[in-house]
């Protein structure tokens, strides 16, 4: 076979159309390129700076996307989920609308970054001056997302996901690119600074190079009340969304001190970095997939056991691995002074499985009209966590915090949730557990494969024996599933070719 005939089959492999699982497939294809280069890419820009910065100016930064998150969930208004779950092809009739609100929206997170910099800078909070003039750079950056074309949804809603792969991809080298150069220029926090900014900048433009509407500034007061009567529970959500997922950061930041929180969020970016990439990819790809198969019953239950067998498939000895790998990575990537959060990323690749599991149960919750679901859950889960983390984090430090947040969704949110999603699709429990053992017991076994081999591996080079470590685990992984493949029910394998297979014809 000729390369241009390798070359032909794979552009017509990756080109959208033909059935609705057709385009699910090849989305996924798409979604799953898009997240493993630009995770790539962003991991190892990160952990060059970090390299170059060290854990206290990389520290402000943590603080300052804090600040910025906050602000941003706060106000989130729901609007392209809104358009996305519905059944019609056409929404242009609602776009100037959400480009208003969504610009309206933007312009007061910038006002209200600017005028509280100086607070959240002072001693009364995160007593870090760096923090003002960084938070007020940053301030651009709601600007630019918000003047993005809105009509990149129907990226999303169509299954386009070959274009947004031009436009995420587009941030992402420019963020790489303005980041080490100012990194290695001033071994500076301003290098991840200016490196967000430079990247909002680019998929602004982007955004109206690959979509064809022309928004106008245009409000039809019906529609913005039909888009947020869906949109209150996602505006609910993201509250408390935000304090789950950052709050921990904030209270680290505020509690142990600016390098404190350095050290783990990186551990959380190193150890959630590929399970964050499965959440993702079927998040993308399996919410407006979903939202077409809402009335099928059938389908819709078929099409979520099979999302779970393929995330768990992925997610688990990934997870597993990187627990069992993290001080050798540390030592390959990293100094010294990096050395305190190997425990935080054993512990939060615990955290990063779980919410791969997650990934599955709130697509399907919004496609079917219950985003109150995932809301409900989020306020229980932030519950637990107000009241276990100070004690936590008094008693063990960042460490005790990352344990109430594993804790927290092994003990709570992912039971709960996936105990909602089988009542949703009506199917059964038993059979959801079921494909949980299968990868569960591999994951193990290969876990406990890896730290025998590291305990006994002697090298020169802590990079040579990551790269021992890691081809290890995949060959021992590789071997377990394909007898549980060939010795019981277990599927995945096959599903996976199936998959290929399908793409390629």
């Amino acid at each position: 076979m000729s390369l241009q005939s390798v070359v032909q089959r794979l552009r017509s492999a990756l080109r959208p159309g033909g059935s609705l699982a057709e385009r699910a497939v090849t989305g996924g294809v798409w979604v799953a390129l898009t997240n493993i280069i630009d995770r790539a890419l962003q991991l190892g820009m990160v952990l060059l700076v970090a390299r170059l910065i060290g854990p206290d100016s990389y520290g402000v930064m943590a603080l300052a996307l804090v600040v910025m998150s906050a602000l941003t969930k706060l106000s989130r208004l729901g609007i392209d989920a809104a358009l996305i779950q519905r059944e019609e092809a056409d929404v242009d009739a609602y776009l100037d609308t959400a480009w208003v609100m969504q610009n309206a929206r933007s312009l007061l997170i910038a006002a209200v970054l600017f005028a509280l910099a100086p607070i959240v800078a002072s001693p009364l909070v995160f007593d870090e001056p760096q923090l003002t003039g960084v938070l007020r750079v940053l301030a651009l950056s709601p600007v630019l997302s918000g003047l993005q074309n809105p009509a990149l949804l129907y990226l999303k809603k169509d299954l386009r996901f070959d274009k947004q792969f031009v436009y995420t991809l587009s941030g992402t080298v420019f963020y790489v690119t303005v980041a080490v150069g100012y990194a290695f220029a001033t071994r500076s926090v301003w290098a991840l600074v200016f490196g967000l900014v430079a990247s909002d900048a680019a998929r602004l433009v982007v955004s109206y190079l690959i979509v064809d509407y022309r928004p106008w500034p245009r409000f039809d007061l019906d529609h913005a009340r039909e888009l947020f009567g869906y949109g209150k529970w996602i505006f609910a959500s993201g509250i408390v969304l935000f304090l789950i997922m950052e709050g921990d950061d904030a209270f680290v930041g505020w509690y142990l001190g600016t390098a404190v929180v350095g050290l783990y969020q990186l551990a959380y970016r190193v150890s959630n970095a590929p399970a964050t990439e499965v959440t993702q990819t079927i998040s993308s790809v399996v919410f407006p997939t979903y939202a077409k198969l809402q009335s099928e019953d059938r389908r819709l239950r078929d099409g979520f056991y099979k999302t779970v067998q393929l995330t768990t498939f992925v997610s688990f000895p990934v997870a597993v691995g990187i627990a069992a790998i993290a001080p050798t990575f540390v030592d390959a990537f990293l100094t010294e002074e990096w050395g305190p959060m190997v425990p935080m990323i054993q512990l939060l690749a615990a955290w990063g499985l779980l919410r791969s599991l997650g990934a599955t149960t709130g697509p399907l919750f919004q496609a079917v009209g219950r985003p109150d679901f995932a809301t409900k859950i989020q306020f229980g889960k932030l519950v637990v966590i107000a009241v276990f983390i100070y004690p936590a984090t008094a008693a063990y430090g960042a460490v005790g915090t990352a344990l109430v947040i594993v804790g927290n969704s092994l003990l709570f949110s992912e039971p709960v949730s996936s105990y909602l999603a089988v009542q949703v699709v009506d199917g059964s429990y038993a059979e959801l557990l079921r494909l949980l053992a299968y990868p569960a017991l591999a994951s193990a076994v290969m876990g406990g494969a890896v730290l025998a081999l590291r305990e006994s591996l002697v090298v020169g080079s802590a990079v040579l024996e990551l790269v021992v470590l890691v081809v290890a685990g995949v060959a021992v992984y590789a071997a377990l599933v394909l007898g549980l493949e060939r010795y019981s029910g277990y599927d995945s394998v096959s599903l996976c070719r199936r998959m290929v297979e399908t793409v390629v014809s």
